[in-house]
C-alpha cells in the first residue's frame, strides 16, 4: 500500500512537472493574448467611431462649403442694375439647395430675408401703394350708386350706376372695386345667381388685384361666394369654397400681413366648423373634409417656419452685429459660420462676406431638420453597423434630436462634436451589448482563443489519461500482487500434500493397500493440478507473445467432449459432482488444436465446479447451428453480477464478492479459454444471473468446402 501511494505520488509529480506546468504557462500566455484581443477589438471599434465622427464632419463641411459658394458667387455675378433680379436668383438657388433655409442681408441691424416663402408677413410691412383716383365720368357714376344703395335703397339703379362705372374705366384695381360694389347690390337685391357669377368673375379675373386699402379681392370674394352658397342651400358648394379659400391662404397665393391672413383664416375655419356641424352627412360626401386634416397639417408647418423667419427678422439685427465685431477678421471666402441665439430660438448661421460695392453683409440660415434627417442621419445609418453599434445625437441641453433606437442600448463608447461645433450637437456612439468571446472568434486573431482551448483540451486530456494510466497501473499492481499470492498459495498447497503423502509412504506408515492406493490417487490428483496451472500460465504467455503455435488439425468435437466428461468424472467424482452431457449425435467437424480446445473447455468445467459450491451438477452441452458448433458449460452457482461480466475476462480478475474472492484460482482461466477461442476464430460468450448460476458458450465454426480447398492449398 505504502510502494502504491509513493509510485501514485512519482507519478502525478512527474505529470505536473512535464505537462501541467507548462500547460499552464501557455495557457496563461493566450489568456493573456485573448484578453490583449479583446482589449485590441474595444479599441479598434474606438478607432472606427472616431473615424466615422470625423468623416461626418467633414461631409457636413463640405456640404456648407458647396453651399456658401453656390450663393456666393450668384451674389457676386448678380446683374446689380436690377435690383429685383437678387431675390428672384437666390430663392431659385434656395429651390436647389435644401440645405439653405433662408437666405438674408444684413445691414446695420436690419435684417431683410430676401428668399423667404412665409405665410405671411409681419403687420405694418407691407407698403400700400398710390391708390389710382376714379375719373370723374366713372366716380360720378361709382357716387351715384352708392346713393342710390344706402340712401334709397334702390338696388336696380344702384346696379345700373356701378355696372356704368364698371365700363368706365381700364385700371384692375377699380374694376375690382366695382365688381365688388355690383356683387354686394346683387346680393342685397335677392339676384344670387347674378352675385355668385360676379363673386366667379373676381376670382377668375381679379383674384390677384389689391383694392386700393390694400386688400386682395380673392379673399373677399372667396367669402362672398360661400356665404351666396349658403343662401342657395348648396352646403356642400360653400363648404369647397371655403376649403378653397383655407388651401389658398395656406398656399400663399396672396402677400397678406398677420392681420390680414388671421382674418381671413378665422372666417374661413369658422364658416367650415358652422357648415360642418349643420350638415354633417353631406360634408363628409364630400372630399373637403378629408383635405382639412393635411391643409391644417400644412398651415402649422408654415407658420412655425415663418414665425421663426420673422423673429429672425425682429431680433438678430444686433446678435449678427456682436458677431461680426467679434470675428471681424476672419471673414473669408470660405464663410463665417456659427448657432445664433435669438429670441428664444437656435439658428444655424452661415455669413458670406461683404462685398466691395455693398454696406452690409450677405448670409444663409441652415435648415437644422434637413441637415439633421437628410445629411446626418443618412450617413450615419450608411457608416455604423447597426448590429453592434447604437447612436444618437443630442443638442446642447442633452435632448435627443436624432437616434437609431430609443433608449440607445449598450455603454458609450464615444461621444464627439461637430468641427467648429458647428452644428452644436454631440453624437453618442454605444456599443450595444455582444458576447465577446463570439466576436473573438470572428475576428482575424482569434488564434488566440483556438491556441487557448487547444492547450486547455491537451491539458485536460492528458489529465484524463494520466489518471486512467495511473489507476490501471495500480489495479494491474494490485491483481498482479493477487496473482502472486494466489499462485503461491496454489503451488504451495498442492507441493504441501504431495511432500507430505509421499514422506508416509518412503516411511512405510500406510496402514493398508487401499489406504495407499488412495494416496497414490491423491498426489496424480494434485500433480495434474500443478501441472493445469502451469500450463495455464505458460500458454497466456506464450499466446500474449505470439509465440504460441497451434496444431490444427480436424476434430470430432463430440469425441473430445466425451472424453472430458469421462475424465472429469473419474477425478471429482468423489467429491460428489456429477457432469450431465448433452450432445448432439453427429457434430460437424471443426478445425482446431485439440489439445487447445480441451484444455479450453476443461477451464470451464474447473470453473463451474469451484463456483458451484453446494449444487454440485454441472451441464455440458454441444450443439451445431447456424454453420457452428456451440459447447456450452453451465452451473448453478453464485453466480455473476452485472456490472462484473464485462471483467470475468481479464487477466488476474476475480470477483469482488468475498463468497467468490475465497475460491482458490490465479484468476487466468478464462481469459486462456478467450485467447484460444479467439485464436480459433470463434466466439466465447457468458449468461449468468446471481444466485442462480452461470453459462459459458463457446462458438466455433465448422468446416466448410471452402476451407477445405484452402488447407489443401496449404
Amino acid at each position: 500500500m505504502k510502494f502504491s501511494l509513493l509510485r501514485r505520488r512519482k507519478i502525478a509529480f512527474l505529470f505536473l512537472l512535464g505537462v501541467g506546468i507548462p500547460s499552464l504557462a501557455l495557457s496563461y500566455l493566450a489568456f493573456r493574448g485573448i484578453r490583449n484581443e479583446l482589449a485590441f477589438l474595444e479599441q479598434r471599434w474606438l478607432d472606427e467611431h472616431r473615424e466615422i465622427s470625423r468623416l461626418i464632419g467633414d461631409t457636413l463641411a463640405q456640404h456648407f462649403t458647396r453651399v456658401d459658394q453656390a450663393f456666393g458667387s450668384a451674389i457676386a455675378n448678380r446683374d446689380k442694375s436690377q435690383p429685383d433680379d437678387p431675390p428672384a436668383d437666390l430663392t431659385n438657388l434656395r429651390g436647389l439647395h435644401p440645405l439653405v433655409e433662408e437666405v438674408f442681408y444684413l445691414e446695420n441691424s436690419a435684417v431683410e430675408l430676401l428668399a423667404a416663402d412665409l405665410l405671411f408677413l409681419s403687420d405694418g410691412s407691407i407698403e400700400t401703394p398710390q391708390a389710382p383716383s376714379w375719373p370723374s365720368p366713372a366716380a360720378d357714376r361709382l357716387r351715384s350708386g352708392q346713393e342710390r344703395e344706402f340712401q334709397q335703397r334702390n338696388y336696380p339703379a344702384a346696379l345700373a350706376s356701378y355696372q356704368r362705372a364698371f365700363a368706365a374705366v381700364s385700371d384692375p384695381a377699380l374694376k375690382g372695386e366695382a365688381l365688388v360694389a355690383i356683387a354686394r347690390v346683387q346680393h342685397k337685391a335677392g339676384q344670387l345667381d347674378g352675385a355668385l357669377t360676379t363673386c366667379e368673375t373676381i376670382l377668375g379675373e381679379y383674384g390677384q388685384v389689391n383694392t386700393r386699402a390694400g386688400t386682395p379681392l380673392g379673399p373677399v370674394a372667396h367669402l362672398e361666394h360661400g356665404s351666396l352658397l349658403l343662401e342657395t342651400a348648396d352646403s356642400v358648394g360653400a363648404f369647397g369654397t371655403f376649403i378653397d379659400l383655407y388651401e389658398r391662404l395656406v398656399d400663399g397665393e396672396w402677400i397678406l400681413e398677420r392681420a390680414q391672413y388671421d382674418f381671413f383664416r378665422g372666417r374661413a375655419l369658422e364658416s367650415i366648423n358652422d357648415i360642418a356641424s349643420a350638415a354633417m352627412s353631406d360634408i363628409r360626401a364630400g372630399s373637403g373634409q378629408i383635405l382639412l386634416p393635411a391643409v391644417e397639417s400644412k398651415e402649422s408647418e408654415r407658420r412655425q417656419r415663418t414665425e421663426r423667419l420673422l423673429l429672425f427678422q425682429a431680433t438678430a439685427g444686433e446678435g449678427l452685429n456682436a458677431r461680426l465685431a467679434r470675428s471681424s477678421g476672419s471673414q473669408t471666402a470660405g464663410g463665417n459660420r456659427f448657432t445664433l441665439e435669438s429670441g428664444g430660438q437656435t439658428y444655424l448661421v452661415s455669413l458670406l462676406g461683404r462685398t466691395d460695392s455693398e454696406p452690409g453683409v450677405w448670409g444663409l440660415l441652415l435648415d437644422a431638420g434637413y441637415l439633421r434627417d437628410s445629411i446626418v442621419a443618412r450617413f450615419i445609418v450608411g457608416q455604423v453597423d447597426s448590429a453592434t453599434t447604437d447612436w444618437a445625437v443630442k443638442d446642447r441641453d442633452g435632448a435627443t434630436i436624432l437616434a437609431r433606437a430609443d433608449p440607445p442600448e449598450g455603454t458609450i463608447s464615444l461621444n464627439a462634436t461637430f468641427a467648429g461645433n458647428f452644428p452644436p450637437w454631440l453624437i453618442e456612439f454605444y456599443q450595444r451589448p455582444q458576447n465577446q468571446y463570439k466576436r473573438l472568434l470572428a475576428s482575424s486573431q482569434s488564434v488566440y482563443f483556438y491556441m487557448f482551448l487547444l492547450i486547455a483540451s491537451i491539458l485536460i486530456f492528458g489529465l484524463i489519461l494520466t489518471v486512467r494510466a495511473v489507476t490501471q497501473e495500480l489495479e494491474l499492481a494490485r491483481l498482479k500482487s493477487d496473482f502472486v499470492s494466489t499462485v503461491s498459495h496454489e503451488f504451495k498447497s498442492p507441493l504441501t500434500s504431495i511432500r507430505q503423502l509421499a514422506e508416509m509412504l518412503q516411511a512405510g506408515r500406510v496402514p493398508s493397500e487401499d489406504r495407499r492406493q488412495r494416496y497414490y490417487d491423491v498426489l496424480v490428483e494434485q500433480s495434474s493440478r500443478l501441472s493445469s496451472l502451469v500450463t495455464n500460465i505458460l500458454d497466456l504467455a506464450r499466446i500474449e507473445e505470439g509465440r504460441k503455435e497451434f496444431q490444427f488439425a480436424t476434430v470430432d468435437i463430440g469425441e473430445l467432449l466425451r472424453d472430458l466428461v469421462t475424465t472429469t468424472e473419474h477425478r471429482m467424482g468423489h467429491e460428489g459432482y456429477i457432469v450431465e452431457a448433452s450432445i448432439e449425435e453427429r457434430l460437424p467437424a471443426v478445425r482446431a488444436d485439440k489439445d487447445a480446445i480441451a484444455q479450453a473447455i476443461s477451464n470451464l468445467i474447473d470453473n463451474a465446479i469451484q463456483y458451484s459450491h453446494d449444487t454440485k451438477q454441472i451441464n455440458l452441452r454441444a450443439f451445431a447451428s447456424d454453420g457452428s458448433v456451440t459447447m456450452a458449460v453451465e452451473d448453478f452457482g453464485v453466480g455473476i453480477p452485472d456490472d462484473e461480466i464485462d471483467k470475468v475476462f481479464d487477466r488476474f480478475y476475480r470477483g469482488g464478492d468475498a463468497l467468490t474472492r475465497s475460491v482458490k484460482g490465479s484468476g487466468l482461466g478464462l481469459t486462456l479459454v478467450k485467447e484460444i477461442v479467439e485464436a480459433h476464430g470463434g466466439t466465447v460468450h457468458v449468461k449468468s444471473r446471481l444466485e442462480e448460476g452461470s453459462t459459458f458458450s463457446i462458438k466455433l465454426p465448422v468446416i466448410t468446402e471452402q476451407s477445405d480447398a484452402k488447407d489443401t492449398d496449404r
